[in-house]
């Protein structure tokens, strides 16, 4: 890793957030927000980012409520604001309305992707649903991503659906919650051997997000081993940046989150690598845009 390297077109240097949440508490739909964390419980807002992101040019809004309401929510503040410029939306995977549901939301275009989290995949821990891997197949046929937010107790089962439908767009976020926070203590080999499995799809991007949190800070020794691994196995095509703002707020700014980022690379990645991290990669993933196009 390096903390040194400048970019030869560093003035030209932008990013697309390809994870930043958004919420209205009166919604009354974010249930695991609570008093407790003064820091979180308040509403995030688009204008919240207003000159804190200044080389930013596009987020991906992602849910962090699992209600369809939310999603629609999500989708009126891009409506309304041209950075934000898709969402990673919520619907249940497991209701007989997910396909008709699914097709509503397509007819908006800034409808980009379904986030399932951990609780999809303890629900199938002994046998995966047929009609999980049936709505998996409709958004494998589409082209259409998922999100994946997930740890390492969950990656058997992520396994077991992507070998069902192995041309399934899907990006595993924050790393796939590596045990950062207690410095390994045996788990490390558990992750690092079902994120091996994971990135041999090829299909399967992975997040360099929600970073700062686990790490209590701009802590690199906590976070190298897992950004090694994951370049290693993922390479810079299939690796993208996210903040993870506001939850990141927690450990820093929204700057302590880029420079954390940018102090990770790995040092034998050119510029265009870099900029595939920055930028290019989420929009290939999401918006099937090549670097040429972008």
């Amino acid at each position: 890793m390096t903390s040194n390297h400048q970019s030869s077109t560093e003035d030209k240097v932008v990013y697309l957030d390809s994870h930043v949440h958004f919420w209205k508490l009166e919604r009354g739909d974010y249930h695991w927000l609570k008093p407790s964390n003064p820091v979180l419980y308040q509403n995030y807002l688009p204008s919240d980012l207003l000159g804190i992101a200044e080389a930013v040019r596009g987020f991906i809004a992602v849910q962090a409520a699992p209600t369809v309401a939310e999603t629609e929510f999500l989708l009126e503040l891009a409506r309304n604001d041209e950075r934000i410029l898709g969402v990673v939306g919520w619907l249940d995977p497991f209701a007989s309305s997910f396909a008709d549901e699914y097709r509503h939301l397509r007819n908006n275009p800034q409808f980009v992707g379904i986030r399932l989290d951990r609780s999809v995949f303890e629900q199938c821990k002994e046998q995966v649903p047929d009609r999980l891997i049936e709505h998996l197949r409709l958004l494998e046929k589409d082209g259409f991503t998922i999100d994946l937010l997930i740890g390492s107790e969950n990656m058997p089962t992520v396994i077991k659906c992507l070998r069902c439908v192995p041309h399934l767009k899907a990006v595993i976020n924050h790393l796939g919650g590596p045990p950062i926070r207690d410095g390994g203590n045996g788990e490390l080999e558990t992750w690092s051997t079902y994120m091996d499995e994971l990135s041999s799809f090829p299909n399967v991007y992975c997040k360099w997000s929600g970073m700062i949190t686990p790490a209590g800070g701009m802590n690199l020794k906590l976070l190298e081993s897992y950004i090694r691994l994951t370049a290693d196995r993922f390479g810079p095509n299939r690796i993208m940046f996210g903040s993870d703002w506001p939850v990141a707020l927690m450990a820093g700014t929204y700057n302590d989150v880029v420079q954390l980022f940018e102090r990770l690379l790995p040092e034998e990645w050119d510029d265009k690598d870099r900029t595939r991290l920055r930028n290019f990669n989420a929009k290939t993933f999401y918006f099937g845009i090549g670097d040429n196009e972008a």
